[in-house]
């Protein structure tokens, strides 16, 4: 493994990959949900358990590709063949989901969503596992791997931005003929269509530029053992014998499926319950991004201030709901102008903004952390499996995804607004309890995901412990 300090070429290049997966998530959480139900006229549960079956599928997908890249053997080492080779059908799935044939049925709608879904997603982690992996072969340094997953998380949350920015802003603004830009069908298509090709653009660029680091990288040792299922599985239970991973996946599944589900309502929250334009919604949620933009920026200070991840990660953690639930408390108090006020905007932008900036904190010290803890299972096991632990976290960020479209849908069905072409119709009845429960899920969710992490054990002292025991093994 590396010891030295990366360049930034280095450091740059790998990064930059990340955004066909920031633009994947932006799509997946905004904008596919309500395509399905809004535009293709779907119901709310059945496209929900559309994203959950290709979720199921990524249970099985993601690990298996993380033991796949951990075994292989070529001369481009263990990671860049798959992100060389998956481009270009990830991109063409990807297309394939906002495309589907006239007229279908709902249940061949619902047949088509799932397929196309599953395809996606499959493609995205036989790209993205073995990338992720390279987080933490690149450096074993302990606070330049928390620069790397912060370098990380800012292409992938400007994708996300660039996303959501040009599609509220050019691809689905408003027309003579649809006022709401997002139910126009006739512009996802084009859509799709570019950012399906600018995928394939900066995966390569980052394939690409990562490609001399292959002979410095860990390769597949050459007593490698032959896949099998007994193995697989094997290499699954021994990751999840490592404490430190179990607190964590647990941790961040919860977080990840609240924050799943507060996307996958977005659209229809801010149209309905904020009374705002599809423009004014588009606004709020580039603030929301921009907030994670700049966590990105100060995260590395603020963990070196805290002192360790953990207490950091916890920090990330309880700051989201705090301020994403308080402005909607103050509206169901009462105690906020009307909505349509010119302050409105303004307000709620601000707090996701600020909320935001507590995910982006999550995110970086997740995947920092993740690193770490691969190094523990190399002191353990006497093997490097860095993509196992790096595709569970994939599937982490993928189940934020599935399940909160899952119970987005399902809350859209309960809550009445399943079927409204124009979600601002709703009364307000229909809103309070949206709101409410948009307050109640992201809290209670908060408290268990930091009781989950309270016993997470590696800290700067013993990482450095673990580093010294590898390089006297070596030695």
């Amino acid at each position: 493994m590396k010891d030295n300090k990366l360049s930034w070429r280095i450091k740059l290049s790998f990064g930059v990959g990340q955004w066909a997966e920031g633009v994947k998530g932006c799509t997946f959480s905004i904008f596919l949900l309500f395509y399905y139900i809004s535009v293709q006229g779907l119901s709310g549960t059945m496209a929900g358990t559309a994203m959950l079956i290709a979720l199921c599928f990524d249970a099985f997908s993601d690990p298996l590709m993380g033991s796949i890249s951990d075994r292989f053997k070529s001369r481009w080492g263990r990671r860049h063949p798959f992100m060389y080779g998956a481009a270009i059908p990830f991109a063409v799935s990807f297309f394939c989901l906002f495309v589907p044939p006239d007229n279908l049925s709902q249940n061949q709608l619902f047949v088509w969503f799932v397929v196309f879904a599953i395809l996606t997603r499959c493609f995205l982690t036989i790209y993205s596992v073995p990338h992720m992996a390279m987080n933490a072969e690149l450096t074993s340094d302990y606070t330049e791997r928390t620069s790397l997953s912060a370098i990380r998380g800012f292409f992938s949350i400007i994708g996300f931005l660039f996303v959501a920015g040009s599609g509220f802003f050019y691809f689905f603004r408003a027309t003579p003929e649809f006022a709401n830009g997002q139910l126009n069908p006739a512009a996802y298509p084009a859509f799709a269509l570019v950012f399906s090709i600018a995928m394939v653009i900066v995966i390569w660029l980052s394939a690409i530029g990562t490609h001399s680091e292959i002979p410095k990288l860990p390769q597949a040792p050459d007593d490698v053992q032959n896949l099998s299922f007994f193995r697989f599985f094997n290499e699954i239970k021994c990751a999840l014998k490592i404490g430190s991973f179990r607190k964590l996946f647990g941790a961040a599944l919860i977080m990840y499926t609240i924050v799943g589900t507060t996307q996958a309502l977005a659209l229809y929250f801010y149209t309905s319950f904020w009374g705002m334009t599809s423009k004014n919604a588009g606004i709020v949620i580039i603030a929301g991004i921009l907030g994670i933009v700049f966590s990105t920026i100060f995260v590395k200070r603020l963990s070196l201030f805290i002192g360790e991840k953990k207490q950091t990660l916890m920090v990330g953690i309880v700051w989201f709901p705090l301020f994403y639930t308080s402005i909607i408390l103050l509206r169901l108090c009462g105690l906020l102008p009307p909505n349509g006020h010119p302050s409105i905007v303004p307000l709620v932008a601000i707090t996701l903004a600020i909320a935001s900036m507590g995910f982006g904190v999550f995110y970086t010290v997740t995947t920092s952390m993740i690193a770490d803890i691969t190094d523990e299972h190399d002191l353990v096991y006497n093997v490097r499996q860095e993509g196992i632990y790096y595709a569970v976290f994939s599937l982490m960020v993928k189940a934020g995804t599935g399940l909160g479209g899952f119970i987005g849908g399902i809350i859209i069905d309960v809550s009445g607004m399943s079927g409204m072409t124009d979600p601002s119709v709703a009364n307000s009845v229909v809103l309070n309890r949206l709101g409410l429960i948009l307050v109640i899920f992201p809290l209670i969710g908060a408290v268990i995901s930091v009781f989950t992490v309270r016993h997470y054990n590696i800290d700067q002292v013993k990482h450095a412990h673990i580093l010294e025991e590898l390089r006297l093994r070596r030695i």
